[in-house]
């Protein structure tokens, strides 16, 4: 369950394809990515599906063991500063934050 503080988190990348897909040159770079990804904000995960770079859908159900090329799990705190216009050091990207011990990151082998 979203708490107050994940709640708005959660919404906001909920509605992230839009924006993703409307960069091209977003969409440019991740052309050879097919595939799904799954994001956890707190305790609420996310499975974003990827065709061709592009966001084809995301989604909040999905089956327990769903295949998926990528796994980011980060605290609500973490998201929170991650998204800031100017984020601070240490808060600033996936792998400072992996550091930081507020985010994970998996992959496939």
């Amino acid at each position: 369950m979203d708490t107050p503080d994940t709640h708005l988190l959660n919404q906001r990348f909920a509605h992230i394809a839009p924006a993703v897909n409307a960069d091209a040159h977003l969409v440019h770079r991740g052309r050879t990515l097919t595939g799904a990804l799954l994001v956890e904000i707190g305790d609420t995960p996310h499975l974003l599906r990827l065709e061709a770079g592009r966001i084809a859908a995301v989604q909040r159900r999905f089956p327990l063991f769903q295949e998926r090329l990528l796994t980011i799990c980060g605290s609500a705190r973490a998201w929170q500063a991650l998204w800031q216009p100017v984020p601070e050091p240490g808060w600033h990207d996936l792998f400072a934050l992996t550091k930081r011990g507020e985010m994970q990151v998996e992959g496939q082998p």
